[in-house]
């Protein structure tokens, strides 16, 4: 059930909002292969044919050129948009995987895993960017504590009678060592 849209944008309104002339505005319907509307009032093209012709004008502003624009034949898809127009020119599919077109297929699957990659990589990246971006002050109690029990660990207070004890006893030892027979 295909549910006619309530937009009816004339030729003149197209040519001028698109800022194209008139021969130019039937070319491109050509190349689209849209077939305009017609009413009482003249030819007309509802809001799925204008978004399409819009999507082309600015694919030509990009490019410079109509040539590997997105569209046309029975489904045109508008890299701009996502919308999907049924046209009446039937086209044939390329099927990814089909044997003329194993490199696309290996292409796209290459593009698929770099998506996943980026998908997978983003919150970490975010999370990277707003730690370091951080204070001690921005640490909940909790993750402070953790904090200065790893500082403490790492750096422990002097003990002045521990440290020269064991000073006193690296001596000793040394001593030892040079002189075995002083007891």
């Amino acid at each position: 059930m295909t549910t006619e849209l309530s937009t009816k944008l004339r030729p003149d309104e197209i040519c001028e909002k698109l800022s194209i002339g008139t021969s130019t505005y039937y070319d491109r319907l050509k190349f689209l292969g849209i077939k305009a509307n017609k009413d009482e009032e003249g030819t007309y093209l509802n809001a799925e044919q204008m978004k399409l012709m819009e999507d082309l004008s600015e694919h030509i502003k990009e490019t410079g050129k109509k040539e590997g624009f997105r569209g046309g034949g029975q489904l045109a898809i508008s890299e701009n948009s996502g919308l999907v127009s049924a046209l009446d020119i039937p086209v044939q599919p390329e099927i990814p995987g089909s044997e003329e077109n194993e490199d696309g297929l290996e292409e796209l699957i290459r593009e698929a895993a770099e998506l996943k990659v980026q998908q997978v990589a983003m919150p970490e990246l975010i999370k990277l960017h707003l730690a370091a971006g951080m204070t001690e002050d921005d640490l909940p109690p909790d993750l402070k504590a953790k904090l200065q029990a790893v500082r403490d660990a790492a750096n422990p207070k002097p003990n002045a009678a521990s440290i020269a004890q064991q000073l006193l006893q690296r001596h000793r030892n040394k001593n030892q060592q040079k002189n075995p027979e002083t007891k």
